[in-house]
């Protein structure tokens, strides 16, 4: 595991990325990055970099016409450098809203980082190992119903810039996933339509697997494009737990559930947010000792989030670590006494905080307030001895 404040982009890049020539028909681009799993695939002729088709790219542009050109698909991806940091690379992703970043060298396409990269590497973040899926997942769930029409879940999609949505019964029982990729195998191109196969250069959204016809997606209920993999685990836990299960199963997404029923989803992109926030002078690794309870563990690291982000944060330009170790002491058979021991290392060195309390989040609070108080001091003392010099 390695703290992802020290990954470079050229840790995470694929320097033999999958391309599609700018000969090929739509079909068969559509062909390819549905067999190969592909979100995005970079264009190129006779080697020259020319742009990006994404899923989404053809979905948009299915649901506004059927003359869908390549010309019209492809979008220009943001740039990286191989130097640049993992936070830098994450928060290119999220400002730019592109599922692909490319490295070019010329006109030449030299590596790329999409989803599956960004993936893999989440695999490998220190900091994932003791952080609750509780602080990274989407808890307000947009979903649809078996019964719904197709074109319903994909305007979700476009209009919450997402990529899949948990499916539910008519009693809100979890029984599949609807992704773009499933979105994408119903858009058929517009020339040759038959029952077993099309072709062409454009798009239309008129043929569902087993060469079933309809004219609108409106007539097609989610139910018949249904993910069969979908993913899930019983309520919030540790971070690393969730990245290993999405790895293993070669899926993006992971639904958290309360038996049958969803509770919140996470995705690489909730993964690509946590990265991006973890800015230079923002970043601490934290450290948590002595919890078991998951809703134990979330309560403090909350607690520890806001004072980074808040005033203990803004006095810091170098924080590193923070640890923070809770000791329960049986006083009278029912209740625990909290020991709390901060340790905080930062350009004032090792700053410690040890308070002993009966309320757990009051004890975090306290041991908080204390460590903030000395940092203040400490600050106050080197700004008075500058200008005394």
């Amino acid at each position: 595991m390695k703290s992802l404040h020290k990954i470079t982009a050229k840790e995470v890049m694929n320097s033999e990325p999958r391309t599609v020539q700018k000969s090929k028909s739509l079909g068969s681009i559509r062909d390819t990055m549905e067999e190969e799993n592909l979100r995005a695939v970079p264009v190129v002729d006779d080697g020259e970099y020319l742009g990006i088709i994404s899923y989404r790219d053809l979905i948009r542009h299915a649901q506004y016409g059927n003359d869908t050109k390549l010309k019209k698909v492809i979008h220009n991806a943001p740039e990286f450098d191989p130097s640049d940091s993992l936070v830098d690379i994450a928060d290119l992703r999220i400002e730019s809203g592109k599922k692909m970043l490319v490295s070019l060298q010329g006109n030449e396409i030299q590596a790329v980082i999409g989803d599956q990269e960004f993936m893999e590497i989440s695999g490998q973040i220190k900091e994932f190992e003791n952080h609750s899926t509780r602080n990274l997942a989407t808890h307000e769930i947009i979903k649809v119903f078996e019964d719904d029409p197709v074109d319903k879940a994909r305007n979700l999609m476009l209009d919450n810039n997402i990529s899949r949505l948990p499916v539910l019964d008519t009693e809100g029982k979890l029984t599949g996933i609807v992704r773009s990729t499933d979105m994408l195998k119903m858009l058929a191109p517009q020339e040759s339509q038959n029952a077993g196969g099309t072709s062409g250069n454009s798009l239309k959204d008129t043929q569902i697997a087993g060469g079933q016809e309809k004219e609108s997606m409106s007539n097609i209920p989610v139910s018949q494009i249904i993910g069969a993999n979908v993913l899930t685990i019983e309520g919030f836990g540790p971070t690393q737990k969730a990245v290993d299960k999405m790895l293993d199963a070669g899926v993006s997404d992971i639904i958290i559930a309360n038996g049958d029923y969803p509770k919140a989803v996470l995705t690489v992109k909730d993964f690509i947010k946590y990265i991006k926030d973890q800015g230079p002078k923002d970043f601490v690794l934290v450290n948590l000792v002595g919890l078991d309870v998951e809703e134990e563990k979330a309560a403090v690291h909350e607690k520890v989030e806001k004072q980074l982000r808040g005033s203990l944060g803004r006095k810091l330009d170098r924080p590193e670590e923070l640890s923070v170790h809770v000791k329960k002491h049986d006083k009278d058979g029912k209740k625990h006494r909290y020991e709390i021991i901060v340790k905080l290392y930062s350009e004032y060195g090792l700053v410690t905080s040890n308070v002993e309390e009966w309320d757990l989040l009051n004890a975090v609070d306290t041991a908080l307030d204390e460590l903030n108080t000395v940092i203040r001091k400490k600050k106050e003392a080197r700004k008075e001895q500058r200008t005394s010099n």
